[in-house]
């Protein structure tokens, strides 16, 4: 998952859209539409959704649609990279564990999406 550092805009925060321009971020890479990204500005890390794509002769322009709050320890495990699924005690996810990560997601309002992925993490 990519790290986009920005400074929000209270109307960023309300909106929860924002506009990166590539040249702004430090990525290696272009970013696709649907991706995950992970933004950090001043009041700490946040999930957000790449909506729309702009592609121009000098730049390339994102824009994000911003979902909830991550804590820290959350960001630098995706980050890091992908839980370790081979460790006995992360094999098992209870309904809560899903439940919480859907939340802090900020995508509970595409519930039906979220159930059939709940239940492919619960047959594992």
């Amino acid at each position: 998952m990519e790290l986009i550092e920005i400074e929000l805009s209270e109307f960023s925060r309300r909106s929860r859209s924002v506009v990166v321009t590539h040249s702004s971020t430090e990525l290696s890479r272009g970013l696709e539409y649907g991706e995950r990204v992970l933004v950090l500005d001043g009041d700490g890390y946040r999930v957000a959704v790449v909506a729309d794509i702009d592609f121009e002769l000098a730049d390339t322009t994102y824009r994000l649609v911003l979902g909830g709050r991550v804590s820290e320890e959350m960001a630098e495990e995706h980050l890091i990279g992908e839980l370790d699924l081979t460790v006995p005690s992360m094999r098992r996810v209870s309904v809560d564990d899903v439940a919480d990560l859907l939340a802090r997601s900020g995508a509970v309002h595409r519930i039906p999406l979220q159930r059939q992925v709940a239940r492919r993490l619960l047959d594992r």
